[in-house]
């Protein structure tokens, strides 16, 4: 069944010209990363400080919204959920516009089509956040001369004094990693549905706006909320934010999109 509506060399396909498509962005992209961690990393050479205190320091948001007085907006953590959401979106949008046609007349179904995308999506954001990830490791730790990832005197006295629990620095990496990959996946399946209906720039507008929503209204279910990691269990019980639901909650939205999509191309297909 699942043999008919799958085209694995037009995923691969989506793979590799996506990359081709978008170097020189991404290129662009990691050489801030690399600018961003190299101004966190260097005041940590005089607070014995490692590369998973980086992790923390760039990719942290800035908590539970209290009181407007006082409160920051976290720009690291804007601009890398959403510099990566405009490198999804705009690849999706590329090839609609200009490949589409043509590769749904090649494989004459467009539920392959939409499959392949919707596969792309969970691919490609694991790719991106991986070398995200290498990205800060290496930087961080070549400008501190220390590439071990244990809990340092920064961490102890200043990272676990905000925790709500007892954590270790490869524990708080994960949280990150998952809940950046988790939280970029759902937001590009719902910028992907709504440009079913709207326009492309429309439909984004959209999306930023819904997750720039998490910065400051304090619910679970909101999708962006789910790559802060201020909010999470590992420093806020209250709100019982933990990775298990995270996951949960973001792959069953994921999966629930997919069929909306799934089912949108169907009847497009049916009344052409």
């Amino acid at each position: 069944m699942m043999r008919g509506y799958f085209h694995f060399k037009l995923f691969l396909r989506d793979l590799t010209y996506s990359h081709s498509y978008g170097k020189y962005k991404y290129f662009i992209f990691y050489c801030i990363v690399i600018i961003l961690t190299a101004a966190k990393t260097l005041p940590l050479k005089e607070l014995d400080g490692n590369s998973a205190d980086v992790f923390f320091l760039l990719l942290k948001d800035v908590g539970y919204f209290i009181q407007s007085s006082g409160y920051e907006i976290p720009v690291n953590w804007i601009f890398i959920q959403f510099f990566i959401l405009f490198l999804i979106s705009d690849f999706l949008v590329h090839d609609a516009e200009t490949n589409s046609s043509y590769l749904i007349l090649r494989i004459k179904r467009r539920e392959q089509y939409i499959l392949s995308k919707l596969i792309w999506i969970v691919i490609q954001n694991i790719l991106v956040y991986s070398g995200l990830f290498i990205v800060i490791y290496m930087i961080s730790a070549l400008l501190l001369g220390d590439f071990s990832l244990e809990a340092s005197s920064y961490f102890q006295n200043t990272i676990q004094s905000q925790a709500a629990i007892l954590i270790n620095p490869i524990q708080l990496i994960l949280h990150l990693f998952f809940g950046y990959v988790l939280t970029s996946i759902v937001l590009s399946g719902i910028f992907l549905l709504f440009t079913q209906f709207f326009a492309s720039t429309v439909s984004f507008c959209f999306v930023l706006i819904l997750g720039s929503l998490s910065i400051f209204i304090d619910w679970k279910w909101l999708p962006a909320i789910h790559s802060m990691i201020l909010k999470s269990n590992l420093f806020d019980l209250e709100h019982h934010l933990s990775l298990t639901f995270s996951f949960v909650y973001s792959v069953f939205v994921y999966i629930l999109l997919a069929f909306v999509i799934f089912s949108v191309y169907r009847k497009t297909d049916i009344l052409k």
